[in-house]
């Protein structure tokens, strides 16, 4: 990538909105080293890298990298096998420090069910070495400016701790000697120092009443200032202890840096590493403030960028479509200056290179690029922020090289193309380049004031006119780019509209060629209709969202209008069924009562008992209907919150989907999300839609065809008869009759088996006292079936 077209495009000032996010020395290394890519695969990395950060930072808060300085000196010490003094090894622990927190950071969000999207980072993350053993010696052996701790040996806090009882010795002895009676000797009660030894300030007359040894005298020699005889030998005593710290402070510093020599490579790659990482967060974090987007790259040579907005201009700055490739190699746009056609392909180039640097671009998403081995442009006029080229000449010789260095991987941007030269040559020339350009499969973008060109736009395949809209009425551009609508001279009109004597304008257009003046005229037409259009369009759009608005009011509306008359209807049919299970078991028990005075007077209960059950089922078929499973409004309802195992999900509070793998209680959930295992309440889960449901199913290996029966619900007795039947069948049959009994909400029910060998009778037994929808069971009344029947309870 040539480094030129960097400051052509303002690439730096994007680079020092990065800076102002980073923390570390390497890092701002890093930035100043970051040049665009042209390699297709590490382009996608980088974004990738970004992407990672980004999700960081917004569930995380980022990563904690702190902050370092430069340790370039450091390592080339190391690798020399020099001495690190205290304050070096303080610089290198902070280093060490960062990159322990990344680690550590990493493993307690491995659990997170975001986890696995961070893939890009987590490379760069894991080749980070774990020097936590390394970090914590060097917390007890300096702090973080640089001071030996007392901790860093048990030598050094011995001999501090004598060199702190020493010095406090020495203070109590001197402070005695500026009270009592040596306070008379003395030009001054106090204490001071000097050579680095406490002294007393002692008038020169009295010398030798303390005796020792004479620092220093005031400037007029009346008092000299003497560390008293009684202090020297603790004196002595203190500066043997001096000496010893340092020994045992320089033991230390070659112990821990003879321990650093053979960790070289590591310790530097770790520093490379948080300087990558804290360079990534901050193009993680400028995104946030630019509310930036991750293109999608392209292997089609097409660039689509969708609402792209210059990225040093304010947020509110108009956004356009720019599309180049797909349909056309040529971009000619023409209209007047001060339209905006300079920021155009500025923010074209501008975004090309923040891509492919992997920092996000100022667009809408699903933005797409292609990644360019060069880029190129000629860019020199009153809006550029530089004019490094201002004459024809300097213009040719840019676009001359520009010609020889691009091939078909080159995108290239030429501003106001052939201009400063006479206007008929200059156009010729334009179109000349363009065409080389084209047929060369170079993409390129060219702005241009010529007329001429706007024919060949049109004329030729590869070419496609564009334009900046002008307001006419306001005298004002737009910013708004039209492809497939060449610019209009507006000289003649902005002139009549500022009050320009109208027998000039008159005389200019006579000027003006009939063949332009059409053109003009024709544009004109075009843009007045596209402007028809576009206002069209948004009325429509509008239109729709009040249309749409309106649809979902009504749909609520109607949806709760269904679900209260629904309620309501449900309600009088459990009111009709609270009647008829009241009467039903008030008849019972007169039937009990028939039945016991007919035993009583020895009447068999043959015909007439099953005349009885008879009656008792008749209460049955009063019974209303209130099965949701008939209920479509509340069966629609309950649908939504019924859930099975197996089953694909969204997990809301996630905003992730899962599947089913088995129910933990009567709305608890387990949900498999990925490599995750989670219990969610049913609240939080939703069913997907069938799209989605189809989607997730192609992309899961495929299962063995498994064939699911559902059964209609219908008006069940309260009793089933199990007699005659086998056994494995009547198992069957028992489980499936509880299920509609209780889809009926029926409460009790009376399971007739028999008494026979009382093989069916047991596993009856055995079926009901380990199924969760039985409440209560026990054998039917002695006086009745007895223990042929069970009367059961149901949940």
């Amino acid at each position: 990538m040539n480094t030129k077209i960097l400051t052509t495009l303002e690439f730096d000032e994007i680079k020092n909105r990065l800076d102002s996010f980073l923390v570390t020395a390497k890092g701002k290394e890093k930035l100043a080293q970051l040049l665009p890519s042209g390699d297709a695969q590490r382009v996608s990395i980088l974004l990738g890298q970004t992407d990672d950060a980004l999700l960081i930072d917004r569930r995380r808060g980022g990563l904690p990298i702190r902050a370092t300085n430069d340790l370039t000196e450091i390592f080339k010490r190391i690798k020399l096998k020099a001495v690190l003094a205290s304050s070096e090894l303080a610089d290198l622990n902070a280093s060490l420090q960062s990159s322990q927190a990344v680690i550590d950071f990493f493993q307690t969000i491995k659990d997170e069910i975001w986890f696995d999207n961070l893939q890009q980072i987590l490379f760069l993350v894991n080749r980070l070495t774990d020097f936590s053993q390394l970090s914590q010696r060097l917390d007890q052996t300096i702090d973080d400016q640089g001071k030996m701790l007392d901790t860093a040996s048990k030598k050094l806090a011995h001999i501090r701790k004598n060199t702190q009882l020493t010095e406090t010795n020495i203070r109590e002895l001197l402070l005695k000697m500026t009270k009592g009676n040596d306070a008379k000797y003395l030009s001054e009660n106090v204490i001071t120092t000097r050579d680095g030894v406490l002294v007393l300030p002692v008038k020169a007359e009295n010398k030798k009443h303390f005796g020792g040894v004479v620092h220093d005298q005031s400037q007029s020699g009346l008092t000299l200032y003497i560390e008293p005889e009684a202090a020297v030998s603790l004196n002595d005593h203190l500066h043997d202890l001096e000496i010893d710290e340092r020994r045992e402070i320089n033991a230390i510093l070659i112990d821990i840096s003879q321990s650093l020599f053979p960790l070289y490579e590591q310790l530097k790659l770790n520093n490379e590493l948080i300087g990558e990482l804290d360079l990534i967060q901050a193009k993680a974090r400028l995104a946030n403030t630019m509310d930036a987007i991750k293109p999608q790259i392209n292997s089609e040579k097409e660039i689509d960028l969708q609402a792209a907005r210059h990225p040093l201009l304010p947020s509110d700055a108009v956004a356009n479509d720019i599309k180049l490739g797909h349909d056309f190699i040529s971009l000619i746009i023409t209209g007047p200056n001060t339209g905006g056609k300079t920021v155009l392909m500025k923010t074209l180039g501008l975004l090309q290179l923040m891509a492919q640097s992997g920092i996000f671009i100022t667009a809408d998403k699903n933005s797409s690029i292609y990644v360019f081995d060069n880029i190129f442009a000629d860019i020199g006029d009153e809006q550029s922020l530089e004019q490094s080229l201002s004459t024809f000449s300097s213009h040719m010789m840019n676009i001359k090289e520009i010609i020889a260095d691009s091939d078909t991987d080159s995108l290239v941007l030429l501003d106001e193309l052939g201009a400063g030269t006479d206007p008929s040559e200059g156009a010729a020339l334009a179109m000349a380049i363009v065409e080389n350009l084209s047929e060369r499969k170079i993409l390129n973008l060219t702005t241009t004031h010529y007329p001429e060109l706007k024919v060949f736009a049109d004329q030729k395949p590869f070419a496609v006119n564009a334009s900046m809209e002008f307001d006419l009425k306001t005298l004002r551009p737009t910013y708004r780019l039209l492809i497939g609508i060449p610019g209009q001279s507006n000289a003649i009109t902005i002139a009549r509209r500022l009050g320009v004597d109208k027998r000039v304008l008159e005389r200019a257009e006579a000027y003006v060629d009939p063949k332009d003046q059409e053109l003009n005229n024709l544009i004109q037409g075009l843009v007045f209709q596209r402007q028809d259009l576009d206002q069209q369009q948004e009325d429509l759009q509008r239109r729709l969202a009040d249309v749409n608005s309106e649809k979902e009011n009504l749909d609520r509306q109607s949806s709760e209008l269904e679900q209260s008359k629904a309620k309501l209807l449900l309600d009088a049919k459990n009111e009709a069924n609270h009647i008829v299970a009241s009467t039903r078991s008030e008849s019972k028990k007169l039937l009990d009562q028939i039945r016991s005075e007919r035993l009583k007077a020895g009447q068999g209960s043959g015909k007439n008992e099953q005349e009885l059950n008879r009656i008792v089922n008749q209460f049955d078929k009063l019974r209303q209907n209130d099965s949701l499973e008939k209920n479509k409004v509340l069966q629609k309802a309950k649908r939504a919150k019924q859930f099975r195992i197996g089953e694909d999900v969204m997990v809301t509070s996630y905003h992730q989907p899962g599947r089913i793998t088995d129910k933990v209680s009567n709305h608890e959930w387990q949900i498999q999300m990925g490599i995750l295992k989670m219990t969610v309440h049913e609240n939080d889960l939703e069913k997907l839609p069938e799209s989605q449901v189809e989607k997730i199913a192609k992309s899961k290996p495929a299962m063995h065809n498994t064939r699911v029966v559902k059964t209609a619900s219908r008006n069940v007795s309260g009793h089933i008869d199990l007699r005659g039947e086998r056994y494995e069948q009547a198992m069957m049959d028992l489980d499936h009759y509880i299920d509609q009994a209780m889809l009926n909400n029926i409460d009790t029910i009376e399971i007739i088996h028999g008494k026979g060998t009382g093989a069916l009778r047991e596993g009856v037994t055995q079926m009901l006292r380990s199924d969760r929808r039985i409440k209560h069971y026990e054998f039917a009344n002695a006086n009745g079936a007895g223990d042929g029947a069970t009367i059961v309870e149901l949940n």
